[in-house]
């Protein structure tokens, strides 16, 4: 049996680390809309790639959501779609999914890396998308600060980021959470990148970086 009410769908609520409300009630009644269509194929695509912030207020129950997601990819998903997912994950989080310190010390690590984020290519569509070449441009920038970052620890960290209120000719500053978090691309009628996968990777990247604008070391 299929699910319905999808639009209507409810989940439990946690005060922390849970998904962003909007993000999922926006999604579901997107999905209901495609239902209502009858565009299975075009709901299949956006099962294959939707990724949802995680919050640091209340939130959706990850575990949850995930669960309903995966009764309609088996009710409505492809093989094909879910072999391709551009920003892979473990689960349908677009953020970094930072944890905390476990019982055996281990610290934690960035799921999205400069080196992974260059390989990635949204997925193209044929119609409303955005424009290629300002995304690509946009995710190179976006690695460039990643790796800087990435090549530093302790003390070495505290003074990249302090040098980024030295105005220089040196050096690009490096990008903040909120810089990527917002970003604009130009909307075009024949073809592109698909809107909703290279949102969910805006998203998962500007955790990257308020991650590591945060990070001790």
């Amino acid at each position: 049996m299929k699910p319905t009410n999808i639009g209507q769908t409810k989940f439990s609520k946690i005060h922390k680390g849970g998904y962003r409300i909007s993000e999922v009630d926006k999604f579901l009644k997107k999905a209901a809309l495609h239902l209502h269509k009858g565009d299975e194929d075009k709901l299949s695509n956006e099962l294959a790639i939707v990724r949802f912030a995680l919050t640091k207020r209340t939130g959706y129950d990850p575990k949850e959501v995930d669960e309903y997601l995966d009764s309609l990819v088996q009710s409505y998903g492809s093989l094909e779609n879910s072999a391709k997912r551009p920003f892979e994950s473990t689960d349908r989080s677009s953020s970094v999914r930072q944890k905390t310190i476990d019982e055996s010390g281990q610290k934690p690590t960035s799921v999205i890396q400069s080196s992974k984020l260059r390989t990635l290519t949204p997925p193209i569509v044929s119609g409303v998308g955005y424009d290629r070449e300002e995304v690509d441009h946009f995710l190179h920038v976006v690695a460039d600060s990643l790796e800087r970052f990435e090549n530093v620890e302790g003390k070495d960290l505290d003074e990249l980021r302090a040098e980024q209120y030295i105005l220089t000719s040196e050096k690009k500053p490096l990008l903040a959470g909120d810089q990527v978090r917002y970003a604009l691309f130009s909307v075009s009628d024949n073809g592109g990148y698909d809107t909703l996968g290279v949102d969910a990777a805006v998203n998962r990247l500007a955790e990257a970086l308020d991650f590591h604008w945060n990070r001790t070391s």
